[in-house]
């Protein structure tokens, strides 16, 4: 065989063979389209469909193809659509109700071509999507996106107010602190002084009567000079000195003041986590805040009872646990909203500080104070301190 004839045989069988792949790749590219795809003749005839079409008609293409395109857009609009495309050769982005059997219209934007030869006469290619759909889901998306900035503003106006309610109720406290401070200090200096001619007149006088009325002005000179301690204390708390430090080893420091007062009829039962971490802590105002509640413990404790000190480590939250649980006389559910209330005391003797104060040393530490209690069962308050691991030059120098 001649070898210019075989390459122009292989030649050609390659062409043929590209022709065919061409074929199946238009094919395939034309019936798995997210958009949809119509072959109509000059009369209006479905010639071919895909998937795109069969979907939002609900028919196969073996019930549309052959099929007149009448039935699902208005001849008028073929009509005119044919005659523009066939001036035209393209149109762009053209709106038309495709009608559905049994379901509403469906608004779709087509673009389409034409091509005329003397063999096949018109053709027409129309390509188009369902713009109401994407339309609606635009429209949600957006109603989406606009409930969710809604709540983003909700939450960063909620934010911003309770900022400003800080910032006022921290400018009120260091004006009322720098009145109190005022006051405290023009009250203690004239309370010293009656104090001391108390204790002078004490001594000298030989009158039981007289004697037991002079102890009793003592006993509200020191209470005065502790309420204005405690005033002083929350409105001017002391600076901090945080440092690494264990819990059960600030909770023992208070054993030589507990031997001073600690009544004979009250039992304190120490449950301390031996493997207790350190935190980041200030050892002298977890000091006040943990005497504090031992004190009101054995306030509540008049007929004797037993005190329960217990500390863990949570592992999940990652702090410490340090709970006071005593056997006391308790007090009702309506007051534990109050009792971190400023000047809300359940003692006679009372301040109504020590609480808040309390309260706020925790707060500086970013743990949290809750409280439980029953009438006539006792009371628990349970402290949780994150253990809150910082960089800190002076724990390098350790």
């Amino acid at each position: 065989m001649d070898i210019t004839k075989l390459d122009k045989e292989q030649n050609k069988a390659k062409e043929k063979d590209l022709k065919y792949e061409k074929q199946n790749y238009i094919k395939y590219l034309l019936d798995y389209s997210s958009d949809f795809q119509i072959i109509l003749d000059g009369e209006g005839k479905i010639i071919r469909v895909n998937q795109a079409f069969e979907e939002i008609t609900g028919k196969k293409k073996e019930e549309l193809i052959g099929r007149l395109i009448y039935e699902l857009i208005p001849e008028e609009i073929i009509t005119k659509l044919r005659d523009d495309l066939i001036k035209k050769k393209r149109l762009k982005n053209i709106e038309i109700n495709v009608n559905r059997p049994e379901k509403k219209p469906l608004v779709c934007e087509f673009s389409g071509v034409a091509s005329t030869s003397n063999k096949i006469g018109t053709i027409i290619y129309l390509s188009g999507r369902d713009v109401a759909t994407e339309r609606r889901k635009s429209q949600q998306d957006l109603l989406e996106l606009n409930e969710s900035l809604e709540k983003k503003i909700i939450k960063k106006t909620e934010e911003l107010r309770k900022v400003q309610h800080q910032l006022i109720q921290s400018e009120k406290l260091s004006m009322i602190g720098e009145l109190v401070a005022g006051v405290a200090h023009e009250i203690k200096n004239p309370l010293a002084t009656i104090s001391l001619i108390v204790q002078h007149l004490e001594n000298k006088s030989a009158d039981n009567y007289q004697t037991e009325k002079l102890k009793a002005i003592q006993r509200n000179i020191d209470r005065i000079d502790k309420i204005i301690y405690d005033s002083l204390n929350f409105s001017h708390p002391p600076c901090f000195n945080f440092g690494y430090h264990n819990v059960n080893e600030i909770l023992d420091r208070l054993e030589p003041i507990l031997k001073h007062f600690l009544p004979e009829n009250i039992k304190i039962i120490r449950r301390y986590d031996s493997k207790l971490p350190q935190g980041w802590f200030d050892p002298d105002r977890l000091e006040q805040v943990f005497l504090n509640l031992i004190s009101n413990a054995i306030q509540a404790m008049k007929e004797g009872g037993e005190l329960y000190i217990t500390t863990s480590f949570d592992p999940v939250r990652k702090g410490i646990i340090i709970k006071f649980e005593d056997t006391g006389i308790g007090f009702p559910e309506v007051n534990i909203e109050k009792i971190f209330k400023l000047f809300f005391t359940t003692f006679k003797k009372g301040t109504g500080l020590g609480l808040p104060i309390c309260q706020n040393i925790i707060r500086d530490h970013k743990g949290n104070i809750l409280v439980e209690s029953k009438l006539g069962k006792g009371t628990i308050f349970t402290i949780f301190l994150p253990l809150e691991k910082r960089k800190e030059k002076k724990r390098e120098g350790r």
